[in-house]
């Protein structure tokens, strides 16, 4: 830490009498090797889920703005694809 920040004045500061008691935590428990690995699983599955609300509407997103750059789906990728479908039907008889 670089800088200190100032205590605040408590009504407790001007009383010449015994500082309020407080209550002592209890030391923590340490986590089993499951517990972490469970804490852990869990925060990855939560950033990834985030990161897939971001990224895949970006992708669209992006494959709009390439789509409305060319001016549409050019025929040779179209005839690829079909090309692509025709080999996928064809192996399944």
């Amino acid at each position: 830490m670089w800088f200190k920040r100032a205590k605040p004045a408590t009504f407790w500061d001007g009383q010449s009498g015994p500082a309020p008691e407080r209550a002592v935590a209890a030391p923590k428990q340490k986590l089993s090797w499951f517990e972490k690995r469970d804490r852990r699983r869990r925060r990855r599955k939560t950033f990834e889920e985030v990161l897939g609300w971001i990224l895949v509407p970006a992708f669209i997103y992006l494959l709009y703005l390439g789509y409305k750059a060319v001016g549409g789906i050019p025929k040779e990728v179209v005839d690829f694809g079909r090309e692509l479908i025709e080999l996928g039907t064809n192996s399944l008889r």
